[in-house]
C-alpha cells in the first residue's frame, strides 16, 4: 500500500543521498518526535519513562554524530 510504499521510498532516497550511517542515525530520532507530536497534536500525557528514554535517544545521537577529534 501507499503507506507501506513511501516511508520505504523516503528511507532509501535518504541513503542515498546522506549515506547509510548518516541516514540511520537520523532514523533514531523517529520515535522521539512521535513522542513529541502525540504530546503536541493528542494531548496525550509525557512520564518519567518516556523523558528519560528521549533524553537518553538524543545523547546517544549526539554522541554517534559528533565529529571524531
Amino acid at each position: 500500500t501507499l503507506c507501506t510504499v513511501l516511508p520505504v521510498l523516503a528511507t532509501m532516497m535518504a541513503v542515498q543521498r546522506l549515506g547509510s550511517a548518516m541516514a540511520s542515525q537520523i532514523g533514531m530520532v523517529g520515535p522521539v518526535s512521535t513522542i513529541v507530536m502525540s504530546l503536541l497534536i493528542l494531548g496525550e500525557p509525557m512520564g518519567p519513562w518516556q523523558i528519560a528514554g528521549t533524553v537518553l535517544v538524543m545523547i546517544g545521537v549526539f554522541v554517534v554524530t559528533r565529529p571524531v577529534k
